[in-house]
C-alpha cells in the first residue's frame, strides 16, 4: 500500500481535519455531545460524526494520491470545513433517522 507523503504529513493532516471539524461544527452550533441517553441517539454533535467524516474522506483523497500543495495540509483545512458543513446542513438528507418505535410492555 502506498500513501503520498511523509508519515509526519499525514499524521498532521488527520489532526488538522480533526481540530478544524470540530472547531466549525462547533462555529455553526452543533452540540458537543449528543442528547441523553448518547447510546440510542441519532442527533449529530461537534465530536461524533464530524470528525469521523473528515478522517474518512482525508483518506480517500490520500489513497488516491490527490494532496495538493502543502502535502495535504490545505487539503485537510478543506475536507474539515467541508465535512463539518455536511454534518450541520446535509447529514439527515443522506442518512435519515429511524422511525420512532413503540415498545409496548405486555
Amino acid at each position: 500500500m502506498f500513501i503520498q507523503g511523509n508519515e509526519i504529513y499525514l499524521f498532521s493532516g488527520y489532526l488538522i481535519t480533526i481540530i478544524v471539524s470540530v472547531i466549525i461544527a462547533k462555529g455553526l452550533g452543533l452540540s458537543w455531545l449528543p442528547s441523553k441517553p448518547v447510546r440510542y441517539s441519532f442527533d449529530v454533535s461537534a465530536i461524533f460524526p464530524t470528525p469521523i467524516i473528515s478522517m474518512g474522506l482525508l483518506a480517500i483523497f490520500y489513497r488516491l494520491g490527490y494532496v495538493w500543495i502543502y502535502h495535504g495540509i490545505v487539503l485537510a483545512v478543506l475536507i474539515g470545513v467541508i465535512s463539518a458543513v455536511f454534518t450541520k446542513y446535509f447529514f439527515f438528507y443522506l442518512f435519515p433517522k429511524p422511525p420512532e418505535t413503540q415498545e409496548v410492555l405486555e
